[in-house]
């Protein structure tokens, strides 16, 4: 029998239609009250978490191992309350953990306001005006909570198995249509589904350990289990956790076996500004993905532009020590207020917000200047993979901005001892996008086409290159041989290059 996960927005009547379902099937019932309780039993605080992420304008990476903290916790949880049979979730955005596993029934819950501020004004003794307007930013508040959690809409019914709206049909009835649900085969656990709740179990404790111990805890690791095998991977900066990651695993319950392992190197991306929706950030990130690497960004402020607080810096590493927050300090992830910078970060810290997101995050920073100082800024850092080029020289007509992007590729490649292109190169180089496809089937024609001719015409081939013809004109067929292999050799070539680029290897 199925996980069933009701997600709802608040007075919604979630938690009722959670307990009519309980007394209707006898399974067990968890909220995401009680773990919100368990949570803090345990010293995750959860609250101000919710706050933090509320009223901060960008997920810090102290905030984000928070969050992956509480996740791994409410994961852990569930797998354990439902290691024994079925269960009943409750919460906000619930359907969305345990992702993968196919006996879990995603239900959403939706009131019309007309049924929520009167569930509102009873449970809450306040006025109807009151009530509306308590509604609102409560859904304001869950539509951040989910977004930075999740990374998802709230609202996207693409999300649920099954949506259900109270405006037209009871509590009661709405419980029973579950129930028929949760009898259906598509809902039932399989062996392979089974499996992968058991690696979402093992991780989910595995980052629990990590993050509640005092030797790994401020360490940005991805964490995941295959088969009972657990993988941890860590960022180049962080390479001194790496025997403590394997020593806080040693005992891990269902763990086959641990492994540790880098992340392979860094890309840097330099530019004078940064904007996460667009079609380079997510080209890097897919690009970071499949070399399982991390991003590091480096935005350059020119000569002559209105000074801006480089607000990478303290995100970097590269505040002077004195200066710097002390790291076993516990906030909850919850900084102190303090004013916000002045200017513009040209988009930095929302960009760097995302990489936290994903866990491809290697820190970001400032450089004033040009050339001479992002060299500098270069000379201690190292072990990239790629050094990409994005909008730089704003200020200058088109001609010179080729002209100095092009001297600073050069200026950086002989510095760091690495592959360097443009934003632009980075389809064209190591994605597969539309534009490759296209070329694929053009070539991929022309060279089939080739061989059928080779293989349909041999006879006057062989004549060609040494036959009659080849007697009266050796000259020519010496040309045609060396004309014609090396481009059948591109188009092969071409194509191969593409299929291998299709599928994943560089």
């Amino acid at each position: 029998m199925p996980i069933i996960m009701i997600s709802s927005a608040a007075h919604c009547g979630g938690e009722e239609l959670a307990m009519s379902l309980a007394r209707k099937t006898g399974w067990p019932l968890l909220s995401r009250n009680e773990l919100a309780d368990r949570a803090a039993a345990q010293g995750i605080k959860l609250g101000r978490l919710e706050t933090s992420i509320i009223k901060s304008p960008v997920l810090q990476e102290r905030l984000a191992r928070e969050k992956n903290l509480f996740l791994a916790f409410v994961t852990e949880q569930i797998c354990e309350e439902a290691s024994e049979g079925n269960l009943i979730y409750q919460g906000r955005a619930g359907h969305l953990l345990l992702p993968g596993v196919t006996h879990r029934l995603r239900v959403g819950l939706t009131a019309p306001m007309e049924v929520r501020i009167p569930n509102a004004m009873g449970d809450l003794n306040i006025s109807r005006e009151k009530a509306e307007a308590y509604l609102n930013h409560l859904d304001e508040d869950y539509d951040k909570w989910v977004r930075y959690v999740h990374r998802v809409d709230r609202r996207d019914q693409g999300q649920y198995d099954f949506f259900i709206n109270l405006q037209n049909i009871s509590l009661s009835n709405a419980s029973a249509v579950l129930c028929s649900m949760a009898e259906l085969p598509d809902f039932r656990p399989t062996p392979v589904s089974l499996k992968l709740m058991d690696d979402h179990h093992i991780a989910a404790h595995a980052r629990l350990q990590l993050a509640l111990d005092e030797r790994t805890r401020n360490a940005d690791l991805g964490v995941r289990a295959v088969n009972g095998m657990v993988t941890v991977t860590y960022m180049p900066r962080q390479e001194g956790v790496a025997k403590a990651i394997s020593e806080v695993l040693e005992d891990l319950e269902g763990c086959r076996e641990s492994q540790c392992t880098m992340a392979e190197t860094n890309i840097l991306w330099i530019q004078e500004t940064f904007e996460p929706n667009s079609e380079s950030f997510q080209r890097i990130i897919r690009l970071s993905q499949r070399w399982g690497a991390a991003i590091e960004l480096l935005r350059l402020i020119p000569p002559g532009a209105p000074g801006n607080i480089p607000f990478g810096r303290a995100m970097s590493g590269d505040l002077p020590s004195s200066e710097r927050p002390e790291e076993d300090v516990y906030t909850g992830g919850v900084e102190d207020d303090e004013p916000e910078p002045p200017g513009d970060d040209g988009g930095l810290a929302r960009t760097l917000e995302e990489l936290v997101a994903v866990g491809r995050s290697a820190g970001g920073h400032t450089v004033y200047g040009g050339r001479d100082e992002i060299l500098e800024t270069l000379t201690n850092n190292g072990n990239y993979s790629l050094v990409v080029i994005g909008e730089l020289f704003l200020s200058k007509d088109h001609q010179a901005r080729v002209r100095q992007t092009r001297e600073l590729g050069l200026a950086i490649r002989e510095r760091v001892k690495a592959p360097v292109i443009t934003a632009e190169e980075m389809q064209s180089r190591f994605l597969f996008g539309k534009r490759q496809a296209l070329k694929l089937v053009a070539f991929a024609m022309v060279v089939v086409a080739i061989y059928a001719l080779v293989f349909s015409h041999q006879g006057a081939i062989l004549n060609f290159l040494g036959g009659e013809i080849h007697e009266k004109w050796r000259w020519l067929a010496s040309l045609a041989v060396a004309l014609f292999v090396p481009c059948v050799a591109y188009l092969y070539g071409t194509v191969t290059g593409l299929v291998l680029k299709l599928i994943g290897i560089d």
